[in-house]
């Protein structure tokens, strides 16, 4: 299944790249990378200053699909691991 931005919460969000817009930790704003992978409540990302853990209940990302199209989401939403997410139900507010 293509990712789109109706359905990038239900996908595994492994090499895409992502830039934090917000985050209550002033250090981790305006980091950029590509997602190396991600875990029930960590985002590894892989910066040009090399590999870095990121909560994500505290930020907000910016996700560059494969066709181009960026789309912010809250990390809040993405808690959880990639498969458990798949079942989860959402309303779509991002």
């Amino acid at each position: 299944m293509k990712i789109t931005p109706e359905n990038i919460v239900r996908h595994e969000l492994t090499g895409l790249s992502t830039h934090i817009v917000e985050s209550s930790d002033p250090n981790l704003v305006c980091k950029q990378g590509t997602i190396l992978g991600e875990s029930k409540e960590m985002i590894h990302l892989r910066t040009d200053l090399g590999e870095v853990m990121v909560p994500k209940k505290i930020c907000v990302f910016d996700v560059t699909l494969p066709g181009g199209t960026m789309v912010r989401i809250e990390g809040n939403v993405l808690r959880g691991r990639p498969e458990d997410r798949m079942k989860k139900r959402f309303n779509r507010s991002w």
